[in-house]
């Protein structure tokens, strides 16, 4: 008879959100059908070595004997009598023990007196199932007879700076959880976890936690689960009654009026020096220039994948189209307004002009919202809504084809986070870029349709 498999992280965070979940789960396993692997911790990446420039990585497992080799090379590292220098840790260390517990701890490090583990998360808070893989990861690793000294997460620091030329020690910030590790019984956990998987299927226990994060992938099957609330959305398109009186307001924005659109970045690595991690960063601007004939112009501008910080361009350029009159219309402008005003502080050579922006910018949403005399009751006015109500043949998705390594329906930043990859490939780059110019060249045609709705308002009434 085949063993069961050994309980992992992902194991538990199931169990304690949902048994039924957890046993569904197990019992596909036995039945030899896919699932995700128990990996929990990302490989080592350069931020991370930064911190541990002395680190020593385990290859990340797939099969029974690849564990085996895993933790020999863990055990290895940890049975040496030479002195730890500093900077020295195991990132990926892999763990058994007796009572069937098997994991892959992020960051092994030594301590005075005893061993240190860190689970990395790329965010700047952690949570409860945070604080319950580190709780395991401390049991199994007592229970390999090691002496634990401290145990915790190491988050982003958003203070950090990054100073350029792969220098990302001070990046995370460590959080210490042995002060609530002692509420989780994680023993108890492990034994009622075999008495759930071998007794018969639980019932569900639905909430909030069956559709959080990518959800839970038996909800479909699942009558207990219901499907997560959807706002309304918005009216459709020709069902949008507006005031008479926006048509003459739109008539007071002067010519050449410009239709803006933002897109931007905020990573938990920054790749530019002088940037902290979730700095909101402009990369591409889209807008269409209606001169005062009528007629309509196409103008971009994105960044390089492989320059450097792409602010100043982006800040040059903007103001080269946006020229010194004429009105800038966007859709919930104070997005835009706070890029402009960050570039001002970033730029002072560039300042004046920049800042001289801000009262010409024309905030549409603010326009629609005073003017439509059948508000939307609980329904959405985000950009997508409102694109679907006056431009519903505009499809605003962002696709790739799935062969770029890249889901089929991404965001801008996700795309463009694809095309900064390091070592990307030519061919994935100039995909990825046409994809976000042909996106932000949909979003201004959004916004001209809605100028347009405004301007024969008053006649169609």
């Amino acid at each position: 008879m085949v063993p069961a498999p050994l309980f992992h992280s992902d194991d538990l965070r199931r169990w304690r959100s949902c048994e039924r979940r957890f046993w569904l789960a197990r019992h596909r396993l036995q039945r030899g059908e896919p699932a995700s692997a128990p990996g929990p911790a990302p490989e080592a990446d350069v931020a991370l070595r930064a911190s541990f420039p002395h680190a020593d990585t385990v290859a990340a497992p797939q099969t029974p004997s690849q564990w085996l080799q895993a933790m020999r090379h863990t055990l290895d590292c940890l049975d040496s009598d030479a002195a730890m220098p500093e900077g020295w840790a195991i990132l990926g260390a892999c763990l058994t023990s007796e009572d069937r517990a098997q994991v892959r701890i992020d960051v092994l490090t030594a301590g005075e007196h005893g061993l240190r583990l860190f689970k990395v998360r790329h965010a700047t808070v952690g949570d409860d199932a945070d604080v319950d893989t580190v709780a395991l990861w401390t049991h199994v690793a007592a229970r390999c007879g090691f002496a634990v000294q401290g145990a915790g997460l190491l988050l982003v620091d958003t203070d950090f700076v990054y100073p350029g030329h792969g220098c990302y020690a001070g990046l995370f910030r460590e959080v210490d959880l042995r002060p609530v590790l002692g509420s989780r019984p994680v023993a108890q956990w492990l034994h009622d976890m075999r008495d759930c998987e071998h007794g018969p299927e639980p019932g569900a226990t639905p909430g909030p936690h069956c559709h959080q994060g990518s959800g839970c992938e038996f909800a479909a099957s699942c009558k207990a689960c219901a499907p997560p609330p959807r706002s309304r959305r918005a009216l459709p398109g020709g069902a949008l009654r507006l005031d008479p009186a926006v048509t003459a307001l739109a008539r007071t924005w002067p010519h050449p009026r410009r239709c803006l659109r933002f897109d931007t970045i905020g990573t938990a690595v920054p790749v530019w020096s002088g940037t902290r991690p979730y700095q909101t960063l402009p990369f591409q601007w889209s807008c269409a220039v209606q001169a005062a004939d009528g007629s309509w112009s196409d103008h971009q501008f994105l960044a390089d994948a492989q320059g450097g910080d792409p602010r100043r361009a982006f800040a040059l350029s903007l103001l080269q189209v946006l020229g010194d009159e004429g009105a800038v219309l966007a859709y919930n402008a104070g997005f835009e307004r706070n890029r402009i005003r960050e570039l001002a502080q970033w730029f002072e050579d560039l300042a004046p002009a920049l800042e001289a922006l801000l009262p010409r910018i024309v905030d549409l949403y603010q326009v629609l919202r005073s003017h439509q005399q059948d508000p939307v009751k609980g329904g959405s006015w985000s950009f997508r809504a409102i694109a679907r109500a006056v431009a519903p043949d505009i499809d605003l998705a962002l696709r790739l084809d799935p062969a770029l390594d890249a889901e089929h329906e991404s965001s801008a930043q996700s795309v463009f986070a694809l095309m900064h990859r390091p070592g990307q490939s030519a061919a994935v780059r100039q995909a990825c870029r046409e994809a976000l110019q042909a996106h932000g060249q949909r979003e201004t045609v959004v916004l001209r349709r809605l100028l347009a709705l405004f301007e024969r308002a008053g006649a169609e009434q």
